[in-house]
């Protein structure tokens, strides 16, 4: 179950104050920041372990900003423990501060409410994660901060809850009404940027460090491909034979129908098949492939409707680094 459950969202007042104010490079490129209304964020308290992560739930207004670091980046850990100075220096507790390995890795990470690429990306093999609280006169706060990077950049999430920017705006509120214009906007891509066209694959992969392979095929309710002959994998296969160095991680997705276990189980199949099939066909070193299945907990669609359900059946290549 990811950590934020959210509906909606709403305006930022101008002058409130959130929760977090985190000071970044001038590098840094602001990609997504929106607030959303008043909802619980767990704050992870431990690493993934016995199937699940330890957490602390703050209630109150959730803020997520994302940024892009195109150059001056740091590393995932030097920039996550500047980070978590800062919140120090602004009182805050630090409940969790560790680097994938120390994380629980695969499953840690997919416990967590991220961002979907172009907005965010995470890379499996090297991301650093911080969460940390805070006591108020007007209630708890907490903040998270994932890190990681793409080849090219290093990308920042960070979420902030807060009761004292719900009563701020609550107040601010009362004095004038809110122009339409300042209200918030969602920027989260909509099911059809985040799949993309049977085209341009690895360039995808390389800008964005993941990719929908989106001509796949499986026999209803198998694990088995119906065509093994596609553009994606032909496309995975010649990046990937091109330099040894490079590593990719398959993950499977499902819709909601079905159990939890049994949807992990049958994501795990799928991208254990597409795997098989990249090595066995295609020639792929077994060593620069993993596969996992993350079940329903990763959507990137409704699984309200059909057409949602269907995009959320789906197979992913997650570069993981390596090579040039």
């Amino acid at each position: 179950m990811n950590f934020a459950r959210i509906i909606g969202f709403v305006a930022v007042l101008p002058g409130a104050a959130w929760a977090f104010e985190p000071d970044l490079s001038d590098a840094a490129q602001m990609v997504y920041g929106a607030s959303k209304p008043q909802t619980v964020l767990a704050l992870p308290t431990g690493r993934f372990e016995e199937g699940g992560v330890p957490t602390m739930p703050v209630t109150g207004l959730v803020k997520q900003q994302t940024w892009r670091v195109s150059s001056g980046f740091v590393g995932t850990a030097a920039l996550a423990e500047t980070l978590a100075k800062q919140a120090t220096a602004q009182d805050y507790e630090v409940l969790l501060s560790c680097d994938d390995v120390g994380c629980g890795g695969f499953d840690f990470r997919f416990s967590l409410d991220v961002l979907l690429p172009p907005n965010m990306f995470v890379d499996l093999s090297d991301y650093y994660f911080v969460s940390a609280k805070r006591e108020t006169n007007k209630g708890p706060e907490g903040v998270t901060i994932l890190v990681s990077r793409t080849v090219q950049a290093g990308m920042v999430q960070i979420d902030t809850v807060s009761q004292s920017v719900l009563q701020d705006q609550a107040a601010a509120a009362s004095d004038a009404a809110i122009d339409p214009s300042e209200r918030a906007q969602d920027h989260t891509p909509k099911s059809s940027d985040q799949t993309m066209p049977r085209v341009g694959y690895v360039s995808h992969l390389e800008e964005y460090g993941h990719v929908v392979l989106d001509d796949l095929a499986f026999a209803t309710g198998a694990s088995r491909l119906s065509n093994t002959s596609v553009a994606s994998l032909k496309a995975l296969a010649s990046f990937l034979n091109a330099d040894a160095r490079r590593r990719v991680a398959l993950v499977g997705h499902t819709d909601t129908e079905g159990s939890l276990s049994a949807n992990v189980s049958v994501s795990q199949r799928r991208a254990s098949a597409v795997r098989r099939v990249l090595i066995e066909t295609y020639g792929v070193a077994a060593t620069q492939l993993e596969a996992h299945g993350a079940g329903y907990l990763s959507p990137i669609a409704s699984n309200a409707t059909e057409a949602g359900r269907m995009e959320n059946r789906r197979v992913e290549a997650v570069l993981l680094g390596g090579g040039s």
